[in-house]
């Protein structure tokens, strides 16, 4: 009889490419529930799939009355956690479920796999996709949000049986506030071979694209400013998903300002079409403004995505993403995060020079694929669920 996973995750699950990830490589081998936002994934029939509702403005508006008052009473906190309905129903399905393991994806989800865990006599696995305390620096985030996100980690943290976590310095400052010790398991995607991938750089237009959430934090008009000081022979597309519709049309509306006819915005794609679409660019232009912690050390999906498509590689100053770039050969880091250092950086750059990148980043992708990185988790469940039989 095949052993049970529970996977909960409050994301909208046909674009969250680390969980289905985790579904892709945890299916063939176990019997999966999971629990997230959105609908059934067609590409995996025999999961199991529950889902859970989204907040909505009544709870919205609950959450800022308890964590303005948790301030001053912190036992609210968990109070206000076990009051939202998602929560609730997750801790319901995942007993239900009946699993001999259960993987949180990141804090949110972590009470409720504890609390399942301990019906169940389940094991606990913590995935950590950020540095949850420090995921943003606005003002009434840190007063309200961060507080919350340090009681709820320091209460249930200890009671967890592995964790992981998408790179070394976020590994490490789990370590030290919390006193995990997560494994580091990189956002890279399957490697496969992509049509499109040996085009030959057109000189007179070398294309760019950047993919991701239109996230106002992110500060994307920076690489709009870069191309509009670049050479014309630079194009950049954005394939944003608009997680902030009113940040999105300012940034095509600045594109049309700065830069007409030379940055546009397409359309997101599924997760399984992402390398497909990159393979058809030259240069991934992955500039993360360090605004907070998270953006200072992240090693992204896109930076990954973008090498196995077998693309060049412009990035900013971040140190890990600076170090497999630089390591590699397929990436060149502009000296800081600025736009006109961004544009310099890509006029140095040659036709020739842009050819070595992407043969070094598919050369790259050999190791930087999720191959690779799911084999540490498979490996991670057949100790925790041996130790569980023994």
């Amino acid at each position: 009889m095949r052993q049970r996973i529970c996977i909960i995750g409050y994301s909208p699950i046909h674009r969250d490419a680390r969980i289905l990830r985790q579904i892709e490589y945890l299916s063939p081998d176990y019997d999966l529930t999971v629990i997230a936002h959105g609908e059934p994934v067609a590409a995996f029939p025999d999961v199991t799939w529950r889902f859970v509702p989204r907040a909505n403005r009544f709870e919205n508006l609950l959450t800022l009355v308890f964590l303005a008052a948790a301030r001053l009473l912190p036992f609210l906190y968990e109070t206000w956690y076990w009051q939202k309905r998602r929560n609730r129903l997750a801790l319901r399905y995942a007993i239900e479920s009946r699993p001999n393991a259960i993987h949180a994806n990141d804090w949110s989800a972590l009470p409720a796999a504890v609390e399942a865990a301990r019906q169940t006599e389940a094991k606990v696995v913590l995935d950590l996709h950020e540095y949850a305390p420090r995921q943003s620096s606005d003002w009434w985030w840190v007063l309200l949000f961060a507080p919350a996100i340090w009681y709820l980690l320091r209460k249930y943290a200890p009671q967890v049986d592995a964790s992981m976590t998408v790179c070394s310095p976020i590994a490490e400052a789990y370590r030290r506030d919390f006193g995990l010790d997560p494994i580091v398991v990189m956002n890279a995607p399957r490697f496969t071979a992509v049509d499109g991938e040996r085009h030959a750089t057109d000189g007179a237009c070398i294309r760019l694209i950047h993919h991701g959430a239109a996230a106002r934090q992110r500060g994307l008009e920076v690489m709009i400013d870069a191309v509009a000081l670049a050479g014309v022979r630079f194009r950049l597309d954005f394939m944003l998903v608009p997680t902030d519709r009113a940040y999105l049309e300012e940034l095509k509306q600045r594109a049309r300002r700065l830069a007409p006819d030379r940055v546009h915005f397409l359309d997101p794609v599924p997760p399984t079409a992402i390398n497909r679409t990159l393979a058809t660019y030259d240069i991934s232009l992955t500039v993360i403004q360090p605004r907070n912690f998270n953006y200072l050390v992240a090693l992204p999906n896109k930076f990954f995505d973008a090498v196995v498509a077998g693309l060049a590689v412009v990035i900013g100053p971040s140190p890990a993403l600076a170090e497999l770039g630089g390591t590699n050969g397929f990436g060149v880091v502009a000296p800081s995060f600025e736009a006109q250092d961004i544009a310099a950086t890509l006029n140095r750059l040659t036709v020739e020079q842009i050819e070595e990148m992407r043969q070094r980043a598919r050369k790259a992708a050999e190791t930087l694929n999720a191959d690779r990185e799911m084999t540490k988790v498979a490996a991670l469940y057949t100790r925790l669920l041996n130790q569980q039989d023994r």
